[in-house]
């Protein structure tokens, strides 16, 4: 398996340098020809061209940023069941969410807002919490030991990211990048314009990661508990 893993990653990174290589050498190109061109047609073939090789790196960032997870960052994740059952309806349903996972690093300083709800980690809770209209949606929900701690609270902002704007994203995106920068928590947020699920961890945000990621770690962790019972 760990054979398999390590040809699977040489493989992710083989096609990486290959989209680089191509990019580079339509950068190249456009470079070489631009000062010998100053017709309005010839420009605005340049400008479509800028402009695609500008969203096939945007979509190369992000296929690195999931494999950073994937390979790096997702083997020490411990997600709830109900964490991924509630953030794949409210995806969905384009339900915004914003949604905290304590760690190692105690969050109480973070806790002074919002109201206290103190109740065992359940999906129809959360989605509850999030409905639109319901007076604690904007918020986030604290989760801590499987329960929920708070809901309706307010985290710090992180400085103004030109990558999250070029996203279409907004101040839950914000919000959850700011509280991973100060401490180890994983925060995992629903856009309620794109229905993407996002993940903050260490300072960066993981974008439009779908279910999938989140239903693979889950199916692993089940898989590491039933072996460890057998």
């Amino acid at each position: 398996m760990n054979q398999l893993n390590n040809e699977n990653k040489s493989i992710e990174g083989e096609t990486f340098k290959q989209k680089l290589e191509d990019l580079k050498h339509s950068l190249t190109h456009l470079y070489e020809i631009l000062p010998s061109s100053k017709q309005c047609s010839h420009l605005s073939n340049y400008l479509q061209e800028v402009f695609e090789l500008r969203e096939e790196l945007n979509r190369l960032e992000q296929g690195l940023l999931q494999t950073h997870l994937k390979c790096c960052i997702s083997p020490n994740l411990k997600i709830p069941a109900e964490v991924v059952l509630a953030t794949s309806k409210l995806s969905a349903r384009r339900h915004g969410a914003i949604i905290v996972i304590e760690q190692e690093n105690n969050l109480d300083n973070y806790l002074q807002d919002g109201v206290f709800i103190d109740a065992v980690l359940n999906a129809p809770i959360l989605e509850s919490i999030f409905y639109p209209g319901s007076q604690l949606h904007d918020g986030a929900v604290f989760i801590r030991n499987a329960r929920i701690v708070k809901a309706g609270c307010l985290l710090p902002f992180a400085p103004v990211h030109s990558g999250l704007e070029a996203l279409g994203l907004g101040t839950r995106h914000q919000a959850a990048v700011g509280l991973s920068q100060a401490s180890d928590a994983m925060i995992i947020v629903v856009s309620e314009e794109k229905g993407w699920i996002s993940l903050a961890l260490q300072g960066r945000l993981y974008p439009n990661l779908g279910t999938f990621s989140l239903l693979k770690k889950l199916e692993n962790d089940m898989e590491e508990r039933s072996s460890s019972t057998a």
